[in-house]
Order: structure tokens, then sequence, then C-alpha cells
């Protein structure tokens, strides 16, 4: 088995290469979101000692004890950052020298930090995702497919483009579901004295409480990872002694940081926020003030912010996993009912919340993570089925697939600014739907509907060379052909690893 785990390793240059390319193509030449900016300050705070709210962004932030301005938000995406800046600030040290001005001088610096950090977190995602893949039994050919799934067919690749902390939390999930698979699978029998397995258990816990840091409703993906670690029965009070102490310390720096801003320890920044941010006329219950029963069947049906529009590997999972329920693995089907329950309890934490599903969002921003853990077992099981399901059926659940892909890919092609732009004028048809006549428009040299509405850079392809035609044209045109070169090789590069995959999937049949 060791050696099975070990084996990952060399598919590590792969996802490497996949990262570094999805990364440049899609980075926009920011983040892609202004919260990620107002994080970046935090860690400024953390690493420089500046203010943790710049004093130009005059419209962000809440009044702390000290009368500080302080953000609304957890500090672990911030603590994420400082390597990151500290390291981007040092090479580009030379652009002082430039004779470019301050504001063009932080646009590269941005630039490079999203380009780093997004790497970084989506090369290590793929290693995590086709790691926990191979832990569930997946051949080598399913788990690769899974991974890519993971990243090309679901909304992880929208978040590679928007340096939001979803992609963050996915993989602090995905390190925290490697770690409590290494403990299931741990052979105590063998043990003589120490054993590695409490490590593991430990792993566990500092993933959970790193993600309770970047946000506090990681306490809910904690507990569901939590239970399905021992709901196996296995030794659950060694793993709770491994599990809970970094959990623990995780609680306490979230709880000191709370303090530290605002002077309370049982309180959260939301309801800070909601205290000082309440509008005129607002219920009490303000953030948490939207309506129920709207907020939760929207995340399933409505128009703009549905998981299975915005997610599609959701239906097909659906679809596996009921046609072949009684041979799925107990272990799996143990897992995708405590993700199933984790995207339930999710769904109605956000139901209420004011700005339903990230309003500036494509789909539903808050709930991102256990839709996606979900979606990480779709194509694997898929491809398990192969021989099991009709020819009709597999066709219609490959289509689905491959939509998906079209779908994630028209999501980074244009800011998701536009369609919420055309909504709030009217033009009400869905965000999908008002997708595919933007991108159409564009095809065809037409304008976008409401133009004279909307920014340029917002009714232009999202991805930085094009948008460099606004800023520094004279250097957009070999930008663009670079851009397509890179394409092309990420293109050939899934190819190639698809045709690879193949071979060695009937290569291993016709051996068996």
């Amino acid at each position: 088995m060791e050696q099975r785990y070990q084996n990952r390793t060399r598919r590590l240059p792969l996802f490497a290469t996949v990262s570094l390319l999805v990364c440049a193509l899609l980075n926009p030449g920011n983040f892609g979101t202004i919260d990620t900016v107002r994080r970046l300050q935090v860690a400024r705070w953390i690493r420089l000692g500046e203010p943790p709210v710049a004093p130009s962004d005059t419209t962000f932030g809440v009044i702390g004890k000290d009368g500080t301005k302080q953000a609304w938000y957890g500090i672990g995406q911030s603590i994420a950052l400082v390597p990151f800046d500290a390291l981007v600030t040092a090479v580009t040290t030379p652009l002082r020298g430039s004779g470019l001005d301050t504001e063009k001088q932080q646009q590269v610096v941005m630039l490079l930090i999203a380009f780093a950090m997004q790497s970084v977190i989506t090369f290590c995602s793929l290693a995590a995702a086709y790691a926990v893949l191979l832990t569930f039994d997946f051949t080598e050919r399913q788990s690769l497919a899974g991974a890519f799934a993971l990243l090309f067919a679901t909304m992880y690749l929208q978040y590679v483009q928007s340096a939001q902390e979803n992609n963050l939390l996915l993989l602090l999930a995905l390190a925290a579901l490697y770690s409590i698979r290494r403990w299931q699978k741990a052979d105590w029998r063998s043990a003589a004295g120490w054993h590695p397995a409490p490590l593991w258990a430990a792993a566990a816990g500092a993933a959970c409480a790193f993600a309770i840091l970047v946000r506090l409703p990681s306490v809910l993906e904690t507990a569901a990872l939590f239970g399905f670690a021992v709901s196996t029965g296995k030794r659950w009070k060694q793993f709770f002694l491994g599990f809970a102490p970094p959990v623990a310390l995780g609680l306490i720096i979230d709880r000191w940081y709370q303090w530290h801003r605002f002077g309370s320890v049982f309180g959260t920044y939301m309801g800070v926020f909601g205290r000082q941010g309440r509008p005129a006329g607002a219920p009490l219950s303000y953030p948490f003030s939207y309506p129920f029963l709207k907020g939760f069947f929207g995340t399933l049906f409505s128009p703009d912010k549905s998981i299975f529009l915005f997610d599609p590997l959701l239906l097909v999972l659906l679809f596996v996993v009921i046609w072949r329920w009684p041979s799925v693995s107990r272990d799996l089907r143990i897992a995708i009912a405590w993700f199933a329950a984790l995207l339930a309890a999710y769904i109605a934490v956000y139901a209420k919340y004011f700005d339903f599903g990230g309003d500036v969002a494509w789909g539903h921003r808050f709930v991102t993570l256990p839709v996606e853990l979900l979606c990480l077992f779709a194509v694997p099981l898929l491809l398990q089925s192969e021989y099991r399901l009709s020819r009709a059926a597999w066709a219609a659940a490959w289509a689905v697939v491959f939509g998906s892909v079209a779908l994630q890919a028209a999501s980074t092609a244009i800011a998701p600014n536009l369609e919420v732009v055309q909504r709030e004028a009217g033009y009400a048809h869905g965000v999908i739907v008002n997708r595919a006549i933007n991108l159409a428009s564009l095809a065809l040299g037409r304008q976008v509907r409401g133009a004279d509405q909307i920014p340029v850079e917002w009714r232009s392809l999202y991805y930085f060379p094009f948008q460099l035609r606004f800023r520094f044209p004279q250097f957009a045109g070999a930008a663009i052909v670079a851009w397509f070169a890179l394409l092309a090789v990420l293109l050939g590069v899934v190819v190639n690893c698809g045709i690879s995959g193949n071979r060695e999937g009937g290569l291993k049949s016709a051996a068996g």
C-alpha cells in the first residue's frame, strides 16, 4: 500500500506544469476580487505593521475596540498571503527605479502575488485530490481523471481566476481528508512501539484549524471530517487525541484575533459588521436577514445560483451513485453521506445571508467547498461504471462532463460583474444564458447589452493580455500571441495525458 501512495509523486511534474499554465492563462492581471486586496492589506499589517485597512479604502471596514478600522474577514488567507507578498516584494524591488508610478507598481506586485499563490494552491489541490482518490481504491487513471475534472469541470476553475479563499479552503479540506484516510488505513497490528498514525490525526486537525482561521464557518467541515474519520469505528479515541489539540489551538487563535480587533471573545466579525453596518430599516438579524426558504431553495434551483446549474458534475454523481449504490465501497458511501450532510448544513447556514450566494460571483460561492468535495468522486465513479451503464446513459453522462468543462471555461472569459449589471438593468434571463449571449456578442464583434452602463474592461475578455489593451496597448499584441501559445501547450498536455491514461487503462485491462 505504501508503494501505491509513493507512486503518486510521479504525477507531480504534470500537476506543476498544468497549474502554472492554467494560472498564467486565467490571471486577469490582479486578484480578480477586491476581497483579496483587502486581505493582502491585513497580511501587510502582520508583516510590516501597516494599518489593517488601507486609509484610501474609505468604504470598507468596521471600527475596532481602539477606534481602528478592522477587516471583517478571518485572518487565515492573510497569513497565507504573507510569504508570497514578501517574496514578490523582494523580487520586484527594481520596479522602484523603473519610472512606473506607485499605482502601476502595485498592480504588477498584485499580478505576481496572485499568479504565485494560485499556482501553488492549484498544484497542491491537484496532488491532494489525486492522492485522496487513490486512498479510496480508484485506479491511477481514474484518480488522475478525477483530479483534472475537479480543476476543469467544477467552479474550482473560476476561483483560480478570482483569488477568493475558496480554493485554499478546498485544499485544506483535501489535506485533512487525505490524512484521515491514512489514519483509517493504518495497520495497527504491525505497530511495534511508536506508530505514525497519530501524526496523521494531528495533520488532519491542523488543516481544519487553519481552515477555521480562514473562515469561521469551517467548523462545519471540521465536524463533518471528524464524523467521517470516526465513522469506521477504528480507535476513534486515539484519533480524537491527535485531532483535537490542533483544532483547539486554531479556535484559540481565532478567538484571540476576535478579541484583538473587537474586544470580545464570544462574538464574531459578522456580528460586529451587522451592528455597525445595518442599513436603515433592515431587520435586527442583519446580515442574516434574507428569507430562509428563498435562500435555501434558491441555492438548489435559482437561475443565478443553482448548484446543479453551475456544477453539473453533481448531477453525474447523483446518477452514478443512485445507479450503483450497492457496489460503491463502504468507506466511499460514508464519505459521500457526510459531504452531502455538510452541503445541506452550508446551504442552511448561508440561506439567510443578505448577500445571497456572494452576489457578484459565479454561482453560489459560499457552498463551493462541499459541492466540490462531492464532485471529486463523480468522474472516477463514472469511469468505474464504464461496462455497467447502457451506451445511452454513458454518453449522456459524459456529455454533462464535457458540458461542465465548457461552462467553467466560459465562467473565466468575462468578469462576473457584467451579468450582475445586466440583471440590475432588467436582463433577467439568468447568469448562464446572459453569459452565452455575451460571449456570442464578443465573438461576432457586437456590443453587449447595456454596454453604455458597463466599463469596457468588464465587457471584454478578462484574461490579462486582453486587458492590457486598456493599459499598455503597445504590449498587448505580443502578450495575446503568447497567451494563445500557452493555451495550445495546455491543450496538448491534457490531450496527451488523456491518451496516455487510456493506453495505460487498456494495457491493464488486457493484462487482467
